[in-house]
């Protein structure tokens, strides 16, 4: 019977220790999201100079939220085949019916707090990607429209003293990068 409560009690061990990576998974995905949300505000402001340390930044964390989701998978893996079961990579909640109540709230907890971390990511890189493609459809139209007035009329976008105009062609503003 001691032998008995000692598996259950290591196999609960490792359950906490799954509730324990996905919160170290879910704190690297939240750094992440604090640095795409800045991303989303410095592109707003057209922060160069931020936007580059921000994506210095993000090539500095990726790894580790990457290692985290590895250490993470790994350890599902090897609970399945402890208990048993075949669980597809990130199927987390297949493992949930083998694991006892208390722990099981614990290891759900977690992953609902990895979820909604990876959601508001996964829509703020969408945000992000959104909102970098208008900048650039509207940089390639204002250029269009720059270069057009270059061609056919170079003093409709500069003034008599060889200065660029203050509204550049077509009554747009003209604003450097």
């Amino acid at each position: 019977m001691q032998t008995k409560n000692r598996h259950i009690d290591g196999r609960a061990a490792r359950y906490r220790q799954l509730a324990a990576l996905l919160d170290i998974e879910d704190s690297h995905y939240r750094r992440l999201l604090r640095l795409a949300r800045r991303q989303n505000s410095y592109m707003k402001r057209q922060d160069v100079d931020r936007l580059e340390a921000n994506s210095a930044d993000w090539a500095r964390h990726l790894p580790g939220a990457d290692q985290a989701r590895i250490v993470r998978e790994r350890h599902v893996a090897e609970l399945a085949l402890e208990t048993g079961v075949h669980v597809p990579p990130g199927h987390i909640s297949d493992l949930l019916d083998y694991i006892e109540p208390p722990i099981r709230r614990e290891v759900t907890a977690a992953l609902d707090r990895l979820r909604r971390t990876a959601g508001r990511l996964a829509r703020q890189n969408a945000l992000n990607r959104n909102l970098a493609e208008f900048c650039l459809d509207l940089v390639q139209e204002e250029s269009q429209i720059f270069k057009k007035c270059i061609l056919e009329n170079p003093a409709g976008c500069y003034g008599g003293d060889a200065q660029a105009k203050s509204r550049g062609p077509g009554g747009f503003l003209v604003k450097q990068a």
